[in-house]
């Protein structure tokens, strides 16, 4: 099952739950075919939910309202943004939290001015910060190379490209531009199916003969 497909049917169900009406759950709701680890942690949810005294619940469920009165393109960006923290590794999330911090300090001026010079970016860069500051800062050069990336390769090019180097990741983005558009598929492929040991070595010798 796609992730999304699996996200979405628990979200179906976690509503559900969290409504305090999983007893009366329509039989055509796939529950059971959400994977077992899904449902053992939906219904641990709705244990927790149980214990909630009502003024929690009403929050909760006001919370949940205004979640559903976003516009949906505005709800997808923030599950993506969700979802691309939750894959960082703990040191980009710790560095992210920082940065987070030192934003809110700035004065009003300043932050309007840094939203503004990001909203100027060009949508691919912007979606390249949502993996972290170490990809984001070098997704202008890598971005040629990953853009119509087909999804079974997503997961494995990310956490080859946060095993790279930083050397590794400058020569990829070079072999990138150097690359004609048709020969990028073939190009990360080959990359993909290096040895991980000598990846980095791979690219170095292409870079630089």
């Amino acid at each position: 099952m796609r992730n999304s497909e699996r996200r979405r049917r628990a979200v179906a169900v976690a509503a559900l739950l969290a409504a305090g009406v999983a007893s009366a759950m329509p039989a055509g709701l796939p529950w059971t075919t959400l994977p077992t680890a899904d449902r053992e942690r939906l219904t641990a949810r709705a244990s927790r939910l149980a214990t909630l005294a009502p003024d929690e619940r009403a929050a909760l469920a006001a919370r949940a309202a205004q979640w559903h009165a976003l516009p949906a393109e505005v709800r997808a960006r923030r599950r993506a943004a969700f979802d691309a923290v939750e894959a960082m590794p703990h040191a980009e999330r710790a560095r992210l939290q920082e940065a987070a911090v030192r934003f809110a300090a700035l004065p009003p001026e300043t932050r309007k001015v840094l939203r503004d010079r990001f909203d100027s970016l060009d949508s691919a860069v912007q979606r390249g910060w949502l993996l972290g500051p170490t990809l984001g800062a070098d997704w202008p050069g890598l971005h040629p190379l990953f853009a119509a990336m087909p999804e079974a390769q997503h997961a494995p090019a990310m956490l080859a490209l946060r095993a790279a180097s930083p050397q590794a990741r400058a020569d990829l983005a070079v072999l990138a531009q150097r690359t004609p558009p048709q020969d990028r598929d073939a190009l990360r492929t080959a990359w993909l199916e290096a040895p991980a040991a000598t990846r980095d070595a791979w690219l170095r010798a292409r870079v630089d003969p």
